[in-house]
């Protein structure tokens, strides 16, 4: 073969395998593997190689910094990871334990009577008979992270009923659940509650500013938590923030619109309606034409913050 058509290859070492890759998520491997082909840790450079937003990018060199898999950038800004984040990055102990063969498993569930209840339900929500892998972690969440057979039910059916079909998202579920003590019926309940009305709001939010082809980043989804939650808005004022967002800008920015709605929040603004009558001039203005439009946010502060608006957008 010409030495020009040899295939390159990128060596991943045996212990980032072993200790991270049922816990580390898609989007941190595929940034891993940039950084092993590129031999940099410059967001910018790998952004371009792993098609990820830059924010992204920085999170998922944090978490491989965090682990101890990557060494700290010298000349390149990482932000640290959060506390619960950072210790998630941390070696743990094996999530499926090797040590059970397929005929121990059977033994374990022969033996009880919890454990053919979660393993005989879960076959019936997956429609078809469970692997040796899915059979051997279901056992491990019920012995060693020690969650009931009821809760570990729910969390297969949350996982299957909302398309997530791979193992490894059941397995970071009932760890984060266990972590978080999730471990009766109704807290289950209540997670998966609250985690359906984030997905329910995050696709409006999508449909709302005709995002198709592209996914949420984690600063997205923190701004609509932030919009819903604790600003309390609902779609119709976060849609008017996009409008106007827009006819500024040109372009969607949720920073702009977060500005919209901090400001809209912050002056106890809650409706249309009340957003159209802060809009609307004082009587002094028309005396005074240079008190301005009094519109319901401050152009001024967000040109502060670093938004820069087009002459002929000014009011």
């Amino acid at each position: 073969m010409p030495k020009e058509l040899l295939p390159a290859y990128v060596v991943v070492p045996a212990e980032i395998i072993d200790q991270h890759l049922a816990s580390a998520s898609g989007a941190y491997v595929k940034v891993l593997l940039a950084v092993l082909r590129k031999n940099s840790l410059d967001p910018k450079a790998l952004t371009a190689l792993v098609g990820q937003p830059e924010s992204d990018v920085r999170e998922a060199l944090s978490y491989w910094v965090n682990a101890g898999a990557l060494p700290a950038p010298k000349n390149t800004e990482i932000p640290a990871l959060p506390a619960q984040a950072a210790k998630q990055a941390q070696p743990t102990k094996q999530a499926l334990p090797v040590r059970l063969t397929p005929a121990q498993v059977a033994d374990r569930v022969e033996k009880n009577e919890q454990l053919r209840f979660i393993l005989n339900t879960s076959e019936g929500i997956y429609g078809r008979p469970l692997t040796d892998t899915e059979r051997r972690g279901l056992v491990y969440f019920y012995e060693e992270l020690e969650l009931p057979a009821d809760v570990i039910v729910m969390a297969v059916d949350f996982c299957i009923t909302n398309g997530k079909l791979h193992f490894n998202y059941l397995q970071k579920l009932c760890a984060g659940w266990a972590e978080q003590e999730i471990n009766t019926h109704a807290l289950a309940e209540e997670y998966i509650k609250n985690q359906t009305q984030r997905w329910t709001n995050e696709a409006l939010v999508q449909k709302a500013f005709g995002i198709e082809n592209r996914g949420l980043t984690a600063d997205n989804r923190r701004c609509i938590s932030t919009w819903f939650y604790t600003y309390g808005f609902n779609i119709e004022m976060i849609t008017l923030a996009y409008e106007r967002t827009v006819d500024k800008i040109g372009k969607v920015s949720f920073p702009y619109i977060n500005k919209i709605l901090q400001s809209w929040h912050e002056n106890h603004i809650t409706t249309p309606e009340e957003v159209l009558e802060r809009d609307q001039p004082p009587k002094a203005a028309f005396k005074n034409p240079g008190n301005g439009r009094g519109a319901s946010y401050d152009v001024a502060d967000f040109e502060h913050q670093g938004f820069t608006l087009p002459p002929d957008s000014l009011p």
